[in-house]
């Protein structure tokens, strides 16, 4: 039986996605498809649209026979950490192929590209520092760097979904497991709705009560949600005051600027205003505050190296033999009561992330404490 596993976030679920599942379907001829599931928080450090149990309902609906979880202190991290986590959960089930989407096709490219990330000759250090030097944030002087030294238009390289296809492939030495790259459709940003759009323009969209369904499948349109989001300011305002910040990726001093900041501003949006710098992006910024938040801090982190189980959150009638088979060879324990998982430092930082997420929820009954135990397994028909 060959399985193929998708690392995805759908925040929410639309057309692009689905397209991917169907052309990972059709390309590798799978008997089963899994997708290993981000979390309540997103690689960006935002809280997500939907829950992963909604989520994980329209991956179901959409093509996907079993959906795992990408745990928080992965999924809410650095691309080399979000890959980690993601190729060590479908690794670990021993998935025989990684599909993931990207701006090019070219694999051989992508694995100069991951080449150059592990081993970076002293020519492309010198182009780096030079840019540095001028003033140019890291990424965007590596990103130019690596342009200028392999002779490719720079656009190219620093298209969004190129670094973390690189850190796939990376992740995947020494494993099975074969990449399998799905060219992109549309703009990984673009703001205008389109039948296939980024899940930006969807969010944008439904924030401004506009029609999504042209952009998102039949079967997701139920399970959208009515009304927006709570927002979290005021938590993670007081919690950044509180100061003492051990944050996984923070270093370089920005605990301490998040602290003094958080003090001195009254909501995040100038938090962040005031630190953003060519050394601290946004979405670093952001991450660290959702970090400090939910807890995840170096030491957790540290805890947590590898993901140790592979914990299931819903499956598709009719792919139970999907399940027996993954059950068979995989390496990691499958888990789907989170009963079981009481006292893993991992699955305890996901409750975390879990609880403050659903602080910001619309309805009062669903901002309750304990999710991880008390939401039902997704079971869909098929």
């Amino acid at each position: 039986m060959t399985i193929a596993g998708v690392i995805a976030e759908y925040d929410p679920f639309h057309n692009g996605h689905l397209h991917h599942l169907r052309e990972t379907r059709y390309l590798t001829d799978c008997e089963g498809l899994v997708v290993c599931l981000g979390g309540s928080f997103t690689q960006r450090g935002e809280p997500a649209m939907l829950s992963k149990w909604t989520r994980a309902r329209m991956a179901l609906l959409c093509g996907a026979d079993a959906v795992f979880e990408l745990p928080a202190p992965f999924a809410v991290r650095t691309a080399d950490f979000f890959a980690r986590g993601g190729v060590g959960v479908l690794a670990g089930l021993h998935c025989d192929i990684l599909s993931f989407g990207c701006e090019t096709a070219d694999l051989k490219l992508l694995e100069t590209l991951a080449e150059l990330r592990d081993r970076e000759p002293e020519a492309l250090s010198s182009l780096v520092r030079a840019r540095l030097d001028a003033g140019m944030s890291h990424a965007r002087a590596r990103g130019e760097a690596v342009a200028e030294y392999l002779g490719l238009p720079a656009e190219e390289l620093n298209a969004p979904n190129m670094a973390l296809a690189v850190e796939y492939l990376r992740c995947l030495r020494g494993t099975e497991t074969r990449p399998l790259v799905i060219p992109r459709v549309g703009g990984y940003h673009d703001a205008a709705l389109a039948p296939i759009c980024s899940a930006t323009a969807v969010r944008k969209a439904l924030a401004g009560g506009a029609d999504v369904s042209m952009a998102v499948p039949p079967e997701c349109l139920p399970l959208l949600p009515e009304k927006p989001r709570l927002p979290l300011d005021a938590v993670f305002l007081y919690r950044l005051r509180q100061g003492g910040l051990s944050l996984p990726d923070a270093g370089e001093g920005l605990d301490g600027l998040l602290t003094r900041a958080a003090r001195e501003c009254g909501s995040l949006k100038e938090v962040i205003e005031r630190v953003k710098s060519r050394r601290y992006t946004r979405a670093r910024i952001v991450r660290a505050m959702a970090h400090a938040a939910a807890g995840l801090t170096k030491e957790v982190a540290a805890a947590c190296p590898r993901p140790a189980y592979a914990r299931l959150l819903g499956l598709r009638a009719g792919a139970e033999d999907v399940l027996r088979e993954l059950s068979r060879r995989a390496a990691l324990p499958i888990v789907s009561d989170a009963t079981r998982l009481r006292g893993d430092p991992c699955f305890e930082a996901e409750q975390r992330f879990t609880d403050l997420w659903a602080l910001g929820a619309p309805e009062s009954a669903d901002r309750r404490a304990g999710q991880e135990f008390t939401r039902p397994f997704v079971r869909v028909e098929a």
